[in-house]
């Protein structure tokens, strides 16, 4: 999970489906997509976020791990939104 981030993938808008951080993960769905993205608590961590509330929009880099979608950055849907000014 401490691969560097590849800057050029899109930011993609996601809402948070659920996170769990005594166990470490959650999922979020991507706007458009069927499949669910998994969220790990480094990944959170390396972003700046300690933890994610059920609902909260965020914004993800989105990579095919061995096990499906991933999150490699997420981002707060505020901070996201600032980058793009």
């Amino acid at each position: 999970i401490a691969e560097p981030v590849d800057m050029s993938l899109p930011l993609e808008p996601a809402r948070v489906k659920w996170f769990d951080k005594a166990k470490g993960f959650g999922f979020a769905n991507v706007f458009g997509r069927d499949e669910d993205v998994f969220l790990h608590i480094e990944v959170l961590r390396r972003s700046g976020l300690a933890d994610l509330q059920p609902g909260e929009a965020v914004a993800l880099r989105v990579v095919e791990g061995k096990r499906g979608r991933m999150a490699m950055q997420v981002n707060s849907w505020e901070a996201a939104l600032k980058d793009h000014d």
